[in-house]
C-alpha cells in the first residue's frame, strides 16, 4: 500500500466541486488528487486549475491508461454509472460513486461481480445516513430509546425553480423521471430503519404545468420487514424542507435535516394546557439551542453537515485497512431495487420513462 492513494475524479459538475473534491482534499495526508475527467474538457480544465490537479482527461479510458490510480470517484449522472464503474473496476481501481448505484439491479449485479472478480472495493455515496442527527437517531432506535420501532414518515420539498422547471435537465430522462434522482435519498434512509422492502404503493399528481415532468408530487409507502415508511416528496414549493419522524411504542424522534436537529419526544402527554405549554417551551428551547450550536459549528468550520466528508474518509480507510466500506454495493443495489419497484408503480399511473 503506497503512503498516499492516488485518486481520479470522473465528472466535474457541482457535486464533485462542492462535495467530493473538498472531502478528498481534507485527507491530504492519505490521498493525492491525481486527475480529473469530464466529457466537457473546459469544465475538467477549470476544475483541475481550481484545485491544482495535474491530470486532465475527457475519457476515463485515457485517465486509466496514463495514471496509476488507486481510487476512482464517479460523480456523473446515473445513466452512465454502470459502464464507468465496470471500466474502473476492470482497471484494478477501488470505486466510490454517487447515488443511485445504477438504474437497474441487473447492472448492480454486474458491478458487484466485477468488484469481487478484481478484488477491489465498491462504495455508494448514501451521504444522508452520515448526517449527525441520523447517526444519533439510528443509535437511539437500536437501543430502544423510543420502545419498539413501528415506522417512519419522511417529507422532502425541493424548490420548484431548481430541477422540475428545467426542461433540459438530465433527471427527466431517468426511469421514473425526477424521482429517479431524488428518490434514492428517502429510500436508503428508510431501508436503514425498516429493513428489506416487501411491498410498495405509490400515488402521484401534477400541480404545475411542465409536460416534460408528468408528476411533481409523490406519496410513496414502503412496507419493510421491521416497519413502514411513508414518504412525501414535493417539487412544487418555493422553499426546501427535509424532515424525518421515527415512531416507536414509547415515543418518537423528530429530525430536521436542514437545521440538523433531533428532538426526542416521550409518550403522549396530558392535553391539559399547562402540560402542553411546558412541552412546547421545552421543544422551543431545544430547537433554539440546536440552531445556535449548529450555526457556531458552521461559522467555525467544525461542523459536518453533508455526510460526504465522513463517508469518503471511511471509504479511504476501508481501502487502506482492507475492511468493508461504509456503504456496500449490496446496500446500493437494494436502494435501486426499491426504486425499480416505485418506477413500475408509476408506469401504471402513466408517468414513468421506459
Amino acid at each position: 500500500m503506497p503512503d498516499k492513494l492516488k485518486v481520479g475524479i470522473v465528472g466535474c459538475g457541482a457535486i464533485a466541486n462542492i462535495r467530493h473534491i473538498p472531502a478528498f482534499l481534507k485527507l491530504k495526508n492519505q490521498v493525492t488528487l491525481q486527475a480529473v475527467c469530464d466529457k466537457n474538457e473546459e469544465l475538467a480544465t477549470n476544475t483541475a486549475r481550481k484545485y491544482g490537479v495535474p491530470g486532465v482527461y475527457s475519457e476515463l479510458s485515457q485517465m486509466l491508461a496514463k495514471e496509476k490510480l488507486d481510487i476512482v470517484d464517479i460523480c456523473t449522472p446515473p445513466q452512465i454509472h454502470a459502464p464507468l464503474t465496470l471500466e474502473a473496476l476492470a482497471g484494478g481501481c477501488h470505486v466510490v460513486l454517487e447515488k443511485p448505484m445504477a438504474l437497474k439491479t441487473t447492472d448492480c449485479d454486474q458491478m458487484i461481480a466485477a468488484a469481487q472478480k478484481h478484488n477491489v472495493k465498491l462504495c455508494i455515496v448514501h451521504n444522508q445516513l452520515f448526517y449527525p442527527p441520523v447517526i444519533k437517531a439510528r443509535k437511539l432506535v437500536a437501543k430502544g430509546a423510543i420502545g419498539d420501532f413501528i415506522g417512519m414518515r419522511i417529507f422532502m420539498s425541493d424548490p420548484r425553480d431548481e430541477m422540475i422547471m428545467r426542461k433540459d435537465y438530465w433527471v427527466h430522462k431517468l426511469p421514473g423521471g425526477i424521482i429517479g434522482e431524488t428518490g434514492p435519498h428517502p429510500v436508503y434512509k428508510s431501508l436503514a430503519f425498516i429493513g428489506r422492502v416487501k411491498n410498495v404503493d405509490v400515488q402521484a399528481s401534477r400541480l404545475l404545468e411542465h409536460p416534460w415532468a408528468p408528476f411533481d408530487l409523490f406519496r410513496i409507502d414502503l412496507e419493510g420487514e421491521k416497519g413502514f415508511s411513508s414518504i412525501v416528496i414535493s417539487y412544487t414549493s418555493s422553499r426546501r424542507a427535509s424532515t424525518i419522524e421515527l415512531l416507536g411504542t414509547e415515543g418518537a424522534l423528530n429530525i430536521d435535516l436542514l437545521s440538523m436537529l433531533l428532538i426526542r419526544q416521550g409518550k403522549n402527554q396530558s392535553m391539559k394546557p399547562l402540560s402542553l405549554a411546558t412541552s412546547a417551551l421545552g421543544n422551543a428551547a431545544r430547537i433554539a439551542g440546536g440552531v445556535m450550536g449548529n450555526g457556531l459549528s458552521v461559522l467555525t468550520g467544525r461542523g459536518e453537515f453533508y455526510g460526504h466528508n465522513i463517508i469518503i474518509s471511511q471509504f479511504v480507510d476501508s481501502v487502506r485497512s482492507n475492511h468493508q466500506p461504509p456503504i456496500t454495493a449490496e446496500e446500493g443495489r437494494e436502494t435501486v431495487r426499491v426504486i425499480e419497484m416505485i418506477v413500475e408503480k408509476l408506469k401504471t399511473l402513466g408517468g414513468a420513462n421506459t
